[in-house]
């Protein structure tokens, strides 16, 4: 693999850092031994700094930089290991993310100052790459939100928890470069910091949390009028079942009464009994009916109706 040699750094990009290429930049110990078996092939971060010794400060880790949102084994690491002599990195798979123009990147490497810039300057184009991705995210976001208007039903919902997990996987990400960024400020001090590259891949990082954090806040929110909306229809749904109930219960007692298989019942040798019933019936329903409308429980449910039947209209 290429070393890219600039002004005042060298990158060393190796295949991997299970190879010997790789390996030979490390420090012989025992932590470095294990960091490399546990890189082959890693699910979580993983990220170590020596600061021991002056002068001969170091961090290094493996960074999952690119993580599928259908498939959990489905992601890309980067390896690397910065002291302020050595940068020495796994290879970047350019080709598979359009976003990561490697001829752009190593002219913007030409005027680093040092390797902790070169180092900055990959973790910069890597989440701009992400804020690419965040921005198609946007769109799809944007038309959940008019679906939950207008298409409030359980497709909708499978699509929130859809986006609050891409979200997820997306403030994990995040978190891997905001702990690299206060690690190497960490290890290699303030000055650091007023780097030009350092302070553009801050900012970078920072607007990509505030972007994260803030369209979690809309999914809770959409999270909580889908609650709002599912329990008012619930809750609309039993309060009509209930009035029905009410209303139908003078037809379903006064016909239990009348059903009974006595002898003596005067009622069946009325002339009019079958319209006495019918009249007693309705007007029992009416005045029920009347009580309930008094007592502000009908209304709702009325205007419901309207407004159901005007929209068929």
């Amino acid at each position: 693999m290429p070393h890219h040699t600039f002004k005042h750094a060298v990158w060393h990009e190796e295949e991997s850092a299970e190879e010997y290429n790789f390996r030979k930049f490390l420090p012989k110990n025992e932590k470095m031994q294990n960091w490399i078996d546990k890189s082959k092939n890693p699910s979580v971060n993983i990220l170590h700094t020596h600061t021991v010794e002056r002068g001969k400060e170091s961090i290094w880790g493996s960074l999952i930089y690119r993580q599928s949102a259908k498939s959990e084994d489905s992601r890309e690491v980067f390896h690397f290991y910065l002291s302020r002599d050595v940068f020495v990195t796994s290879a970047i798979d350019f080709e598979k993310d359009a976003d990561l123009e490697k001829e752009e990147i190593l002219r913007q490497m030409e005027e680093a100052n040092s390797s902790v810039e070169v180092m900055m300057i990959i973790l910069g184009e890597m989440v701009a790459s992400i804020l690419h991705k965040i921005d198609s995210f946007e769109e799809r976001l944007h038309d959940l939100l008019w679906a939950i208007k207008e298409k409030n039903n359980k497709k909708t919902l499978e699509k929130i928890e859809n986006v609050r997990h891409e979200i997820l996987l997306w403030k994990h990400l995040i978190m891997g470069f905001q702990e690299i960024e206060m690690a190497i400020e960490e290890t290699f001090g303030k000055n650091v910091t007023e780097e030009v590259e350092y302070q553009r891949t801050a900012v970078r990082i920072g607007r990509c949390v505030m972007l994260v954090n803030s369209y979690e806040d809309e999914v809770n929110n959409m999270v909580d009028i889908e609650n709002v909306v599912a329990n008012y229809r619930g809750n609309e749904i039993m309060k009509t079942l209930t009035v029905l109930t009410t209303l139908f219960t003078p037809i379903m007692a006064w016909g239990a009464l009348w059903g009974m298989n006595f002898e003596n019942m005067p009622e069946l040798k009325w002339q009019f009994g079958y319209v006495g019933a019918l009249l007693v019936i309705l007007a029992s329903t009416f005045f029920l009916y009347l009580y309930l409308k008094r007592k502000g429980w009908m209304g709702d449910i009325l205007q419901s109706i309207g407004k159901n039947v005007s929209r068929k209209d």
